[in-house]
C-alpha cells in the first residue's frame, strides 16, 4: 500500500515532465511592452509561430506549443516565470531573454532544469565565457562583435577621439570595455565616458560633456528606445556636424523611429538585414503581411533558432533532455534564412556579420529601405576566438 502511494505521488509531482514527453513546449521570454518591445516584443513570438507552422507543427507527431510572457526588463519577475515554466508548464526550451542581466540568471535556471536556452537578446561575451553552460545556445550578436569593427575603420579615417554613453547594466559595461581597448589598440583615444540607467529620458548633460572633452567620435553604447533618444538628442545638439555617430547595437526600430533625416550616416553592425537576399525578402514579405513591418535581427534568429531546434530534437528519442538536445545542436550546421555557420562547444553560432551606415533621405526607395550594406566580416572573425572565451563546464 505504501509502495502505491508513493507511485502515486510522484506520478502526481511529475505531471508537467511526462507532459514534456509527448508536447515540445517552446518560451517566448522577452520584453512585450518596454524598451526593447519593437526589437523582439510580439514580433519575436510571431516569429517563433511561423517557424512552427513552417515546420509542420509538431515532431515525430508530438504537437508543438509556444507560450510567451513579458518580463518587463525585471530579472525578479524573469526569474519568477522561468522557474514556473520549467517546474510546472513543462516547457522545454526557453528563448530571446533580452538583456544581459536577465540572460545570465536564466543560463544557471536552465542548467539545473536540464532545460534549453537560447540567447538572443542579450549581448554579454560571458554567456559563451565564463558563465557558459552545457545547456545554453548563445545566436544573438555579442558585445565583441558588436564593437570590435568600426573602431578599426573609424580610427584609420580620422576619428581617433572617442566619447562614450554607456547603459547603466551588463551590456554596457562590457562593450565599454571592449570599445575603450580596441579604439586604443588602433591608435586612438577614449577621451570620456560617461553611463547612464535604462530609461533615461534626458541625455543633454552627457551631450555637453562629449563636446567639452573635444571628441570627434560619439559611440552609442546603449540599446532600444535609449539609442534612439540619445541620438536624437545629439543631433539636435548638432554633434553630428563635428563627431561621427557610431551605434554598435542599432537595430531597425531605431532607424524607424529616428527617421533618417536623424539617423543618416550612423555606422552600424548586424546579423542579418531584411534586404539582404531573396530569402530574407521572402521571410519579410510574410512577416510584414502579419505584423505590418519587416522583421528585426533579433526576430530573424527566433526564427532561426526554432527552426535549428525543431530539426534537430527530430533525430531524437527523446526531447526532454535540455544538455542531450543542446549537444545535437552543435552536431548540426546552422543553415537557416541567412544565417549559414556552426554552433561551437562553448555554445557560440558562428555566421558572418555585416557592416552597414543609416540610409540618407535620397538613397531609400521605401519606408524600410534604410541601411546601406557597406561589408561582412567573417564569422571566424567577428565572434571571440573559442581559445580566449574561458569557457569551462
Amino acid at each position: 500500500m505504501i509502495k502505491k502511494l508513493a507511485v502515486a505521488m510522484l506520478l502526481a509531482m511529475g505531471g508537467p515532465g511526462l507532459a514534456d514527453q509527448n508536447t515540445v513546449r517552446i518560451g517566448v521570454l522577452t520584453d512585450m511592452s518596454g524598451a526593447f518591445a519593437d526589437v523582439v516584443g510580439p514580433g519575436a513570438v510571431q516569429a517563433a509561430r511561423m517557424a512552427v507552422s513552417d515546420y509542420g507543427s509538431t515532431v515525430k507527431g508530438k504537437p508543438i506549443e509556444i507560450v510567451f510572457a513579458d518580463h518587463q526588463n525585471k530579472p525578479d519577475m524573469a526569474m519568477s516565470i522561468l522557474r514556473q515554466w520549467y517546474d510546472e508548464r513543462g516547457v522545454d526550451v526557453a528563448m530571446d531573454f533580452t538583456t544581459s542581466t536577465i540572460g545570465l540568471a536564466a543560463q544557471e535556471i536552465t542548467r539545473a532544469a536540464n532545460k534549453v536556452a537560447i540567447q538572443v537578446g542579450p549581448a554579454s561575451s560571458d554567456l559563451y565565457g565564463a558563465k557558459c553552460t552545457p545547456n545554453s545556445v548563445v545566436w544573438g550578436m555579442d558585445n565583441y562583435a558588436f564593437g570590435s569593427s568600426a573602431p578599426k575603420v573609424i580610427v584609420k579615417k580620422g576619428g581617433d577621439k572617442w566619447f562614450l554613453l554607456v547603459t547603466d547594466y551588463t551590456f554596457g559595461h562590457q562593450l565599454q570595455a571592449l570599445v575603450t581597448n580596441l579604439v586604443n589598440s588602433e591608435g586612438g583615444k577614449v577621451v570620456g565616458a560617461v553611463r547612464h540607467p535604462l530609461g533615461n529620458p534626458d541625455f543633454s548633460s552627457y551631450l555637453l560633456q562629449a563636446q567639452a572633452e573635444g571628441a570627434n567620435v560619439i559611440a552609442f553604447v546603449n540599446s532600444g528606445n535609449d539609442m534612439s533618444t540619445s541620438i536624437k538628442q545629439a543631433r539636435e545638439f548638432g554633434l553630428n556636424k563635428t563627431m561621427q555617430f557610431v551605434a554598435p547595437a542599432f537595430q531597425l526600430p531605431n532607424a524607424i523611429a529616428l527617421g533618417l533625416t536623424v539617423g543618416q550616416g550612423v555606422i552600424v553592425t548586424n546579423s542579418v538585414y531584411w534586404d539582404q537576399s531573396d530569402v530574407t525578402r521572402a521571410f519579410a514579405k510574410r512577416f510584414s503581411e502579419k505584423m505590418n513591418k519587416v522583421p528585426t535581427e533579433n526576430q530573424f534568429m527566433i526564427y532561426a533558432a526554432v527552426t535549428h531546434y525543431l530539426k534537430t530534437i527530430a533525430g531524437m528519442d527523446s526531447h526532454v533532455n535540455g544538455k542531450a538536445a543542446v549537444e545535437a545542436m552543435k552536431k548540426r550546421p546552422v543553415s537557416e534564412l541567412d544565417f549559414q555557420g556552426r554552433i561551437r562547444d562553448d555554445g557560440r553560432v558562428i555566421y558572418d556579420v555585416n557592416i552597414a551606415a543609416v540610409k540618407a533621405p535620397a538613397e531609400s526607395k521605401g519606408p524600410f529601405d534604410l541601411y546601406k550594406l557597406t561589408g561582412k566580416i567573417p564569422g571566424e572573425q567577428a565572434f571571440v576566438a573559442e581559445d580566449k572565451t574561458g569557457c569551462r563546464f
